[in-house]
């Protein structure tokens, strides 16, 4: 006689459910850090050699674009925007690919499937750390200490980590059955890139002689506000602070939760047909 285990609610997270597989969180989280540049040459140097080469390029290419900071300030300025950019982007990829990069384990044992996702950030939040220890010594160096506003960066962090979290459960899940979607992700991310204030400010940006509607789809991406915050928690000033846009932002990020976590519930019974 075939036995299968199920959760006793698949409508809503079970929290219990999950507190109970907090070992095995914890487990799967510490694997992906330690095997994740296990057979390269550099191993951890590449969560430095990576942005380095991104704030080089980009540093360069805000001088010739926007010649309104000294080249010190505009580096340092990059170097905060492509640090945390890498966050969010690797928080979207990681979480994304965690269903098919584990489909031995979804199909050989019962475990709430929502740990592969969650236990995916653990590496991105890692490699940031390494970058942003970095930058923070270059910052003191030629800035001095940051803003007090600094305080207000764990929930910055939690705030993206959540956004990336929703959008890339939400690929994650579709991924199991329509394979072509890891290929569409890249693009969007990259798309996404460009449309957010990475390199140069959202200022800068809202001056340039475009249509006002593309002004407006600029600043209802989730990620301008992200990105100015985290730099207004290093430097104590706000880049274009919109109180509506703001508003826009948080309900559009945990919208996204919302249908990403609602979509997965549903989907996932049906995972092991597909994998």
């Amino acid at each position: 006689m075939k036995t299968v285990i199920t959760s006793a609610n698949k409508s809503l997270l079970n929290f219990a459910e999950l507190k109970s597989y907090s070992g095995l969180f914890k487990y799967l989280s510490l694997r992906d850090v330690s095997v994740r540049y296990k057979q390269t040459k550099v191993g951890f140097a590449w969560s430095i050699i990576r942005p380095i080469i991104n704030i080089l390029i980009f540093g360069f290419l805000s001088i010739l674009v926007d010649k309104s900071q000294s080249p010190t300030d505009k580096f340092l300025m990059v170097s905060a925007g492509i640090i945390f950019w890498q966050l969010l982007s690797t928080a979207i990829s990681e979480v994304s690919n965690s269903l098919t990069a584990n489909a031995n384990i979804l199909t050989k044992v019962y475990l709430p499937k929502i740990i592969l996702p969650l236990s995916s950030l653990l590496v991105c939040v890692v490699d940031f750390l390494i970058s942003f220890v970095i930058f923070l010594i270059m910052f003191i160096i030629f800035k001095g200490l940051p803003a007090w506003q600094i305080i207000f960066l764990p929930l910055v962090l939690l705030y993206g980590l959540v956004f990336c979290f929703g959008i890339g459960l939400l690929f994650a899940t579709a991924s199991v059955k329509f394979r072509d979607v890891k290929f569409i992700l890249p693009f969007i991310v990259q798309i996404l890139f460009y449309a957010s204030p990475v390199f140069l400010s959202t200022e800068f940006i809202l001056k340039l002689n475009m249509p006002e509607f593309l002004k407006i789809i600029y600043q209802l991406n989730p990620f301008v506000f992200m990105l100015n915050a985290f730099k207004y928690c290093i430097y104590g000033n706000f880049d274009y602070f919109n109180p509506l846009y703001f508003v826009v932002s948080l309900v559009i990020t945990f919208l996204v939760l919302f249908v990403s976590i609602k979509y997965f519930l549903n989907f996932e019974k049906s995972f092991a047909d597909y994998i």
